[in-house]
């Protein structure tokens, strides 16, 4: 858990724990609630790096399994 808080911090991921934290600061000098969720969801996912889709819910998986080796494409042109 605290691997997944302290690593792979990239633009998003700074961006919403910024967003989150000013929406909490105006929610609490405010005392909107409404305001404070929204602050409280954007924190929470930029801490825990998940985003609308869960945990890890829309990557993709880009390595290679060994011995797989990728096989090139041949493409053909159909003349009418």
């Amino acid at each position: 858990m605290l691997q997944t808080i302290l690593s792979n911090w990239n633009t998003v991921r700074v961006l919403r724990l910024v967003l989150g934290l000013l929406a909490l600061g105006a929610a609490f000098s405010e005392h909107d609630k409404l305001m404070g969720l929204l602050g409280t969801v954007f924190t929470l996912q930029a801490v825990f790096n998940v985003g609308c889709c869960g945990s890890t819910g829309c990557s993709t998986n880009y390595k290679n399994e060994k011995g797989v080796e990728e096989k090139e494409i041949v493409y053909e042109t159909i003349k009418k």
